[in-house]
C-alpha cells in the first residue's frame, strides 16, 4: 500500500488495496489517476454519477438531474457532454 499512497491519498490507496483483498464488485472512485489504476489491476469501478443514475434505475429517486445539479452547485466539476450524456441515459434529456 505504500507504493499506492505514492500515488493517491490514502482514501483512494485503502479502497484500492481493500478492492483486491475482497474481490469487491465495484468501487466508488472519480479520481481519474485512481480510475487508470483500477482500469489496470482489473478492478471494476462506479462513479458518482454511475451511482445516481442506478439509483433512478431502481426508483429509489425520481430525476437524476437536481442531484447532478447539486453536485456541481457544491464544487463537483462534470463535464458538460458527460452531464448531457447523463440525463439522455436517464431519459431527462
Amino acid at each position: 500500500m505504500l507504493l499506492l499512497r505514492d500515488e493517491f491519498g490514502k482514501g483512494e490507496s485503502e479502497a484500492i488495496v481493500l478492492a483486491q483483498e475482497i474481490m469487491a464488485d465495484y468501487v466508488l472512485i472519480d479520481e481519474k489517476p485512481a480510475i487508470r489504476k483500477l482500469s489496470m489491476l482489473n478492478i471494476p469501478r462506479i462513479g458518482t454519477m454511475g451511482i445516481i443514475l442506478v439509483a433512478k434505475e431502481k426508483g429509489i429517486i425520481k430525476e437524476v438531474k437536481p442531484y447532478l445539479d447539486r453536485l456541481i452547485k457544491s464544487g463537483f466539476r462534470i463535464d458538460e457532454n458527460l452531464y448531457a450524456q447523463a440525463l439522455a441515459m436517464a431519459g431527462e434529456s
